[in-house]
C-alpha cells in the first residue's frame, strides 16, 4: 500500500506540507505567468509559427537562437568548446542585466516601499518563458560543477570569477548555494547514483505518490543547503570536501545577510524565494529523472535513469540522463554519440526511455499516477527489436512495478540481492570512460573485485 511508514516520513511530510503551503502561493502564478508568456510566444496554438509545439515562438524560437547565430564567432574565443559560444550571452543576460534589474527594484523598493506587482515582475523575466532562463542558468551551473578543468578557451580558464560564475555569482539570484553543484551534485549523488547514502535519493519509497513526494521536499531542501552532504562527506572523512561546502553557504548567507541588514522583506522576496522555488522545481525535476527501479536489480542505471527522445524541452541533452551517469564529464554535445554506443544495451536492459515530454510532465503524470499516458510516451525498444511489441497493458504493468520498486529502506524487497553497483563512480564525479578521466585507485579495485565475482 502507498504512503508513508516511518516516523521520520510522517516528519518530513509534515515539513514539506508547511514549505509547500507557504511557497507554492507565491510560487503557482510566477510559473503560470511564466508559461502563459511562452504560449503566447507562439500564438498558443501555434498561430504565429509552424507548429504548437514549445520553444518555438518568436523570442525562443526565432530571436535566441538568431542572435546566438550572430555571435557565435565573437563568442568562441571565450570557450573550449566552440558549442558553447552562446554561453557568454547568458553570462551577459544573467551577470549583467539580471543584476541591473535587482538594483534597480532594491531602488524603487527603498524609495518607494514594497511592490508586489514589480517582485512578480521581476521573478517572471528572471525564470524567463517556461521557465527557459532558469533551466539555462541551473544546467550551466551543473556543466559548470562537473567541468573540473573548465568551461573557458586556454585565454580565460584562469580566471577564477569566470570559471565559477555561475555557482558563485549568477545562481546567487536564482537561489543556489555555492557548492552545492560542485561538491554535492557531482561527489555524492555521482558516486552513489541514487542508492543509500546519495543524499537526494529516490529510490527508498513509491514514486508514484504524491505524499511521498511531499516527504521528499525536506531531504532536497536539506541537500540545497548544504546540509545533509557535509554531514555525508563528515561521516566518509571527506573533511576537506566539506570545507568547500561550508565555505559556499557562508558565501550564500553572507550575501542573503547584507541585504537583509538593510530590509529583511527585500531579502526574502528577492533572495530567499528564488531558494525556495529552486527546491521545488528540482526536486520535482530529479523525482522524474529518477522515478523508476529495475525491481529485479534496483542498481540497473539503463531502467534507474529516464531518457527522453524528441524532447520538447531538452536543455544541452539533459533529457539523457543515462549517459551523463555513465560519463559525468562528458560535454552536452557529446550525448547522442554515447548514447548510440550503448544502444543494443538499452534494448537488452528495456530501458526507461520516453519520447515526445520533458520531465515537468513527466513529474506530473507519475505523481498522477497517470500510468496509461506514461505508456502512450513509453518506447519499447526491446519488444520493438525483437518484433514483439508489448501491448499496452503491458507497458502499464510494468510502468507500475518500476515506479514502485525500492533499493533500499523498509520497502525493499527482502529476496533483491544487491550487486554494489551503488558505488559504481568513484572519482568525485569525474567520467568513468577513458576517453574522459582515468579511473581512481578505489575504482579500478572495484571494477577488479566486480570482474572476480563475475567470473567467479
Amino acid at each position: 500500500m502507498l504512503g508513508l511508514l516511518t516516523v521520520g516520513e510522517h516528519v518530513n511530510f509534515a515539513l514539506g506540507v508547511i514549505l509547500l503551503t507557504a511557497i507554492l502561493p507565491l510560487e503557482g502564478p510566477i510559473l503560470l505567468m511564466a508559461m502563459l508568456w511562452e504560449a503566447s510566444d507562439r500564438g498558443f496554438d501555434g498561430g504565429f509559427v509552424d507548429s504548437g509545439k514549445e520553444l518555438t515562438g518568436v523570442v525562443l524560437g526565432k530571436i535566441a537562437p538568431w542572435f546566438n547565430r550572430i555571435t557565435q564567432r565573437y563568442n568562441t574565443q571565450f570557450v573550449k568548446n566552440s558549442q558553447d559560444a552562446y554561453m557568454m550571452n547568458i553570462i551577459v543576460l544573467g551577470g549583467v542585466a539580471l543584476p541591473a534589474m535587482f538594483a534597480a527594484c532594491w531602488y524603487h523598493n527603498k524609495t518607494y516601499g514594497f511592490n508586489v506587482a514589480l517582485c512578480m515582475a521581476y521573478h517572471v523575466i528572471r525564470i524567463g518563458p517556461f521557465f527557459m532562463n532558469f533551466a539555462y542558468v541551473y544546467t550551466l551551473c551543473h556543466k559548470e560543477g562537473h567541468s573540473f578543468t573548465g568551461l573557458y578557451s586556454k585565454e580565460y580558464n584562469g580566471n577564477i570569477i569566470l570559471r565559477n560564475i555561475f555557482n558563485w555569482y549568477i545562481g546567487l539570484l536564482y537561489g543556489v548555494v555555492p557548492a552545492t553543484f560542485a561538491y554535492g551534485h557531482s561527489i555524492n549523488h555521482h558516486r552513489y547514483n541514487n542508492g543509500p547514502n546519495d543524499c537526494i535519493t529516490t529510490s527508498d519509497k513509491e514514486r508514484d505518490s504524491i505524499v511521498n513526494f511531499i516527504a521528499y521536499v525536506p531531504r532536497w531542501a536539506s541537500y540545497s543547503l548544504n546540509i545533509s552532504t557535509v554531514i555525508q562527506f563528515l561521516k566518509e572523512g571527506n573533511t576537506q570536501v566539506a570545507l568547500k561546502m561550508i565555505a559556499g553557504s557562508a558565501w550564500f548567507w553572507a550575501f542573503v545577510g547584507v541585504w537583509a541588514y538593510y530590509d529583511p522583506l527585500f531579502a526574502f522576496a528577492y533572495i530567499l524565494f528564488p531558494f525556495f522555488e529552486n527546491v521545488i522545481l528540482l526536486s520535482a525535476v530529479n523525482w522524474s529523472w529518477h522515478a523508476f527501479n529495475n525491481p529485479d536489480d534496483p542498481e540497473d542505471e539503463y531502467v534507474g535513469s529516464i531518457t527522453i527522445l524528441d524532447g520538447n524541452i531538452n536543455v544541452l541533452n539533459e533529457d539523457a540522463h543515462v549517459v551523463h551517469h555513465q560519463y559525468p564529464g562528458a560535454h552536452w554535445s557529446e550525448h547522442p554519440r554515447l548514447t548510440d554506443k550503448h544502444w543494443d544495451v538499452y534494448a537488452e536492459k528495456q530501458a526507461t526511455v520516453f519520447r515526445k515530454t520533458h520531465a515537468f510532465e513527466i513529474f506530473g503524470l507519475v505523481v498522477g499516477r497517470q500510468y496509461d499516458k506514461l505508456a502512450e510516451k513509453f518506447v519499447d525498444l526491446k519488444g520493438e527489436r525483437a518484433g514483439k511489441p508489448m501491448s499496452h497493458e503491458e507497458k502499464v504493468k510494468l510502468i507500475k512495478s518500476r515506479l514502485r520498486a525500492c533499493w533500499w529502506g523498509p520497502r525493499k524487497p527482502a529476496h533483491v540481492v544487491l550487486q554494489n553497483k551503488r558505488e559504481g563512480n568513484m572519482m568525485d564525479g569525474k567520467a568513468v570512460d577513458g576517453t574522459y578521466g582515468k579511473l581512481s585507485t578505489a575504482n579500478k579495485q572495484l571494477a577488479a573485485a566486480k570482474a572476480k565475482a563475475k567470473a567467479n
